[in-house]
């Protein structure tokens, strides 16, 4: 699944993020990819989750395929002594969630999936917070290589069947010859 898509969407629904939303490749990368400003957003491919073959006369398979936004606040204490990270969070899921909830950012991809949340980092400056998302497709036959191979094969215009009756008996053995 391509993620431009998705991080357009949270750059057109979630205002707060002031269009600071990109994409890191591994979350281990976040420090070294030069930090938008706060707060921001950042779109992390997940993994890939396949289910067993469905079908015994072509290629079909259930895909699940995954994604993260990681949402990077201020965390540093206001004026009252409180974190504000810690009630902007649910505001700022609402905005994600209205973004990208039921939304099928590609043809033929399924609708796009709530999987959960959960913090990732935290410090005196920053709140990391990682929600995963993830949508469903089918691989079929048009997807794989071997439908690729055989949509190149010449096209078959004429079969020649040579018919050889060796007796004419009850045990008689007739043999094919197809060219």
């Amino acid at each position: 699944m391509k993620l431009s898509p998705i991080i357009a969407a949270l750059r057109t629904f979630c205002p707060r993020f002031e269009n600071r939303v990109g994409s890191v490749s591994h979350y281990e990368y976040l420090p070294d990819c030069g930090k938008l400003s706060l707060p921001a957003a950042y779109v992390i491919p997940g993994e890939d989750v396949v289910g067993e073959q469905r079908s015994q006369t072509d290629y079909w398979q259930s895909l699940t395929e995954s994604f993260y936004v990681v949402v990077i606040l201020n965390n540093a204490r206001n004026q009252k002594g409180q974190y504000p990270s810690v009630d902007t969070l649910n505001e700022v899921r609402s905005e994600i969630w209205r973004a990208l909830l039921g939304w099928q950012p590609e043809p033929g991809c399924g609708a796009i999936n709530y999987a959960g949340a959960e913090e990732a980092d935290s410090n005196r400056a920053e709140y990391h917070y990682l929600f995963k998302f993830n949508t469903e497709t089918d691989i079929n036959a048009e997807d794989t290589r071997h439908d690729a191979d055989r949509n190149n094969l010449p096209d078959l215009h004429t079969v020649a069947i040579d018919l050889n009756e060796q007796s004419s008996g009850v045990n008689s053995h007739l043999e094919m010859k197809i060219k």
